[in-house]
């Protein structure tokens, strides 16, 4: 018997006993799909899948994610984005195998600190939510590679943020920054910045001429850009202005 077969029929009995008001539940092998199934809770049974490796709760009616989410040790990625989340419980950091996280369109208003603790992280979504601000255990990240934060409240970012060495993607677009530390100078690897509409911005740091691969920055048209970065322009930088 295969083992798709036998997760099938694990399925099954989970479902018949405690799911029965959902319309679809996809697993393949260790894919849960639960997007779009009203749920008000996820099934506690789920935690006890701990081979679970993606997870879906998109578009649901979540108002908060239990604690047992770090039970599910081989979690990769979880999408728990449109639900109505204004937190995350702070065993989200015990998913050390988590790659991707995204909780986008929500209305989460701070992360845990313990989000630092998921050293193996890859992409970060955080769109659309009402975060005013960042913790400086964000520069623990040392395998992100992606940064979301579009459409929130942030003021500021913690300067710790230049320690995300692996960094190549950065969307900062619709915040209320008023300035950018000087620190992302030191994302040598940075390959793409969002900053159309992030903010009261007049100004880049100068330590972005030391981003070396930069091949994309988007920036609002009375943003001041180091003379630097103009040079750079004619050779691997496109600057887009809105």
């Amino acid at each position: 018997m295969s083992l798709r077969f036998i997760s099938f029929l694990v399925l099954f009995s989970f479902c018949a006993s405690s799911c029965r008001e959902l319309n679809l539940l996809v697993v393949k092998d260790d894919i849960v799909n639960l997007n779009r199934q009203k749920l008000t809770e996820i099934p506690p049974e789920l935690f006890d899948r701990k081979e679970i490796r993606i997870l879906h709760l998109y578009g649901n009616q979540l108002d908060s994610i239990s604690y047992r989410i770090g039970e599910l040790k081989s979690l990769e990625e979880l999408y728990i984005g449109k639900n109505n989340l204004t937190s995350l419980p702070k065993e989200i950091g015990q998913l050390e195998n988590l790659k991707i996280l995204s909780v986008q369109y929500n209305e989460i208003i701070e992360l845990p600190l313990e989000l630092g603790q998921l050293k193996n992280l890859e992409q970060l979504i955080l769109n659309q939510n009402a975060l005013r601000e960042l913790p400086m255990e964000i520069g623990q990240l040392q395998k992100l590679e992606m940064l979301q934060v579009k459409f929130n409240w942030l003021d500021n970012l913690p300067e710790t943020l230049g320690e995300c060495k692996q960094l190549k993607f950065l969307y900062l677009n619709r915040n209320n920054l008023k300035e950018i530390p000087e620190s992302i100078g030191k994302i040598v690897g940075l390959k793409e910045i969002y900053m159309a509409g992030s903010g009261q911005l007049v100004a880049i740091p100068e330590s972005f001429c030391d981003l070396r691969m930069l091949e994309i920055l988007e920036i609002d048209f009375q943003t001041v850009i180091p003379s630097c970065l103009a040079v750079k322009q004619t050779n691997r930088l496109q600057i887009i202005q809105h």
